[in-house]
């Protein structure tokens, strides 16, 4: 694979991850102009290693060294002390001023090895050696990172506050896992999988555990159904056995392809559903709330999660859906914050925060949405969604 830059243009410039003792080591090949004989080599050497601590810094590495790892320097046997380019480890991150950093590591080179009585300055862009060290790659991750190090990256953001992986879960109901199996159900406190040898029932606080170090470190093992949900908890990609930070020029092409594929269909029954629930009115009322809005405002909610529904449940089209409001009600349902009891009230699961509020207002409101034709499939929000 070539190695690119973020706009995915090719750069010129021959680096290797290599194994080295109990770590890591980049290796920056030199860069020269052209000679006789010989062309032009690597004259991207200071945008490529740029960008390599920038990528280096998603990822929290720590350089404990940085050497002229020369030819020259080799030949002449100078040791490590004498080639070194810093004093101290650089502890990257993604606020670090590469730029400045890239700098000082060029004009550190041109000391190095230099003649005494020298008058001119030596070369700044040489073979250089940086060793790592980056949470959870170790010396057999070498190929890995490499591959990672050559790539275009995508930034991942994630808010400000904690990632309810809960949320994240309930609105994938119904995804396949990488490894094979299947969400089922997201009720409190667990998540439900079908796999090949049977249902599985996960404690949230496991997969919220390993979720917080993946938006941490940007990589975690999926070698269990754990790491399974927390690749699709975070919209991650699988790479040898690792959940990564899917790099955008792949993501963009991935999801054009399913766009084209599933939203026309959607949208049709969606129409459908709306055109049932709705009519000619242009003002309905919310399921769940109780208000009327304008029909834009207004959501053909399945009550249970389309994925998992049977042909036959997805074409109950009369029973299966409810309008719920864009302001709130819709969202609440989803992630399981409201459901509808047997009797048709309104239950909320409390949080214990500000939420807590609005939630008062829906408790115990009796909706019409619950009939015989329903009851199944809000019974089975209430056993597999619902948060209470």
């Amino acid at each position: 694979m070539p190695f690119t830059n973020d706009s995915g243009r090719p750069l010129h410039a021959d680096f290797a991850i290599e194994a080295e003792g109990d770590g890591l080591s980049l290796v920056l090949a030199s860069s020269s102009g052209r000679a006789a004989g010989r062309d032009v080599r690597n004259p991207d050497y200071r945008e490529a290693l740029e960008l390599l601590l920038r990528r280096l810094g998603d990822r929290r590495a720590v350089v404990s060294e940085v050497l002229v790892d020369s030819l020259r320097t080799q030949q002449r046997n100078l040791p490590e002390e004498e080639r070194r380019l810093v004093r101290e480890p650089l502890r990257l991150a993604p606020g670090t001023d590469f730029l400045a950093l890239r700098r000082q590591l060029t004009r550190a080179q041109r000391r190095i090895g230099q003649s005494e009585g020298a008058t001119t300055a030596g070369n700044g862009t040489r073979r250089i050696r940086l060793r790592l060290e980056i949470p959870e790659y170790g010396p057999q991750d070498a190929a890995r990172l490499q591959r990672e190090l050559e790539r275009p990256q995508i930034d991942v953001v994630w808010p400000a506050g904690r990632v309810d992986v809960a949320d994240e879960l309930r609105v994938r109901i119904g995804e396949q896992l990488p490894g094979g199996g299947h969400i089922v159900a997201v009720p409190a406190g667990a998540v439900v999988v079908e796999t090949a040898g049977g249902r599985v029932e996960v404690p949230v606080g496991d997969v919220q555990v390993r979720l917080d170090r993946f938006t941490r470190t940007g990589t975690a093992p999926v070698e269990d159904v754990v790491g399974a949900l927390v690749a699709v908890a975070a919209g991650a990609g699988v790479e040898d056995g690792r959940a990564v930070r899917t790099p955008l020029k792949r993501t963009v092409r991935q999801f054009a392809e399913l766009d084209g594929r599933v939203t026309a269909k959607y949208r049709k029954e969606q129409g459908a559903l709306r055109s049932l629930l709705v009519g000619d009115d242009e003002v309905a009322p919310c399921a769940l709330c109780g208000r009327p809005f304008p029909v834009e405002f207004l959501v053909a909610a399945h009550v249970k999660k389309r994925q998992v529904a049977t042909d036959d449940e997805r074409q109950d089209l009369e029973n299966i859906a409810m309008l719920a409001c864009s302001f709130g009600c819709d969202k609440l349902f989803e992630l399981g914050y409201v459901t509808v009891g047997e009797d048709g009230a309104v239950l909320t699961a409390s949080t214990g925060g500000p939420l807590d509020l609005h939630l008062e207002l829906l408790r115990g409101r009796v909706t019409e949405s619950l009939h015989d034709g329903s009851a199944p499939y809000f019974r089975w929000h209430r056993e597999n969604v619902f948060r209470g």
